[in-house]
């Protein structure tokens, strides 16, 4: 069965695009669409700095236009909650505030975050509990979903991350777990398998490899994900030099295929057609009959161009079938 794993892709695999002015916020979700069929975005706040309002409203209405809509809004600095002497931590919930504002405004259903903690004792556990919960409540009202995503520290480990996400509680918090964090822990498949039954999305990372081969941080750990039956965002993200659209298009395909969502390969498709136009012309020069048609010979004296196409499209089903009955004797 296929998994209902939705492909999205994370809009800061073009920021060069946009910062070169070859393409703006509003053009991504079509150029994901068409350049990569895929179909969500996950939006890093950074982007929109300095952005009006009205750049929140036509990216969201070309969005939907699109078929490709904002989905979470990423906040890539982490925040601080444990240690933060009261003035700080009112920064962080205003912070947050308006992060929640600008998500639905973009239409998404979820805010992403890290927490900066860079000790992990039991008091600092709480602490940081006890202020996330607090910020929940002030952001119930846009109907996001809060999701926490490692970060150096605590919530680093997965054991830790889904503890502070179970003394948090309720329904309008989850994970954010990136293959890329996985490849740093010991035994990435663990890790994923661990954080995947909270998440609420999730991210891989393409990466430009040796002779410009695509590579997929913790490729191995997405049969992890599958495992423990998770059905929700796998956002792809590129990193690093090289050409963003190639990496990316070659990233969705491996993914894909780990996914077992199969794709159709164009190639393949090409040649199809190429092989299907010139058996057409051919039956056209023998008086409109296709090879199928045609008297038939010896198997060695099939046309080469005939047989590839029967080899590929499959066996011709006008066969007579084999009578069993004969090989009784």
């Amino acid at each position: 069965m296929q998994a209902q794993i939705l492909l999205t892709l994370a809009g800061g695999s073009l920021k060069s695009f946009v910062d070169s002015g070859e393409l703006s916020l509003e053009d991504i979700p079509a150029f994901a669409m068409r350049e990569f069929d895929l179909r969500g975005l996950n939006m890093p706040a950074s982007m929109f700095a300095g952005c009006s309002l009205d750049v929140f409203d036509r990216l969201r209405d070309k969005a939907d236009k699109a078929g490709c809509p904002v989905l979470t809004l990423t906040e890539e600095t982490p925040l601080r909650f444990s240690d933060a002497s009261p003035g700080d931590l009112n920064k962080t919930f205003d912070r947050v505030t308006r992060l929640a504002t600008a998500a639905n405004r973009l239409g998404c259903n979820a805010l992403t975050i890290r927490c900066e903690a860079p000790e992990d004792t039991d008091e600092l556990f709480e602490r940081m509990a006890a202020s996330i919960k607090k910020v929940i409540q002030r952001i119930e009202n846009f109907d996001l979903n809060l999701l926490i995503a490692p970060a150096d520290g605590l919530t680093n480990d997965p054991d830790r991350l889904t503890a502070l996400i179970k003394k948090i509680g309720g329904f309008k918090i989850g994970s954010f777990p990136c293959f890329d964090h996985a490849e740093t822990t010991p035994d990435p498949s663990d890790t994923m398998r661990k954080l995947a039954p909270y998440a609420g999305g999730m991210e891989a990372v393409v990466t430009s490899g040796k002779g410009g081969i695509a590579k997929v941080a913790a490729y191995e750990a997405i049969e992890s994900v599958l495992n423990v039956g998770y059905q929700n965002t796998l956002a792809i993200r590129f990193a690093g030099k090289g050409d963003p659209v190639e990496m990316i298009r070659s990233g969705r395909r491996q993914i894909a295929e780990a996914l077992g969502q199969v794709e159709v390969d164009e190639e393949l498709e090409e040649m199809l057609q190429a092989l299907e136009a010139e058996a057409i012309a051919e039956a056209a020069e023998n008086g409109g009959q296709t090879p199928s048609e045609s008297t038939p010979g010896p198997a060695a004296g099939l046309d080469p161009l005939a047989q590839a196409l029967s080899d590929v499209l499959g066996a011709d089903d006008s066969k007579e079938p084999i009578d069993e009955s004969k090989d009784d004797d």
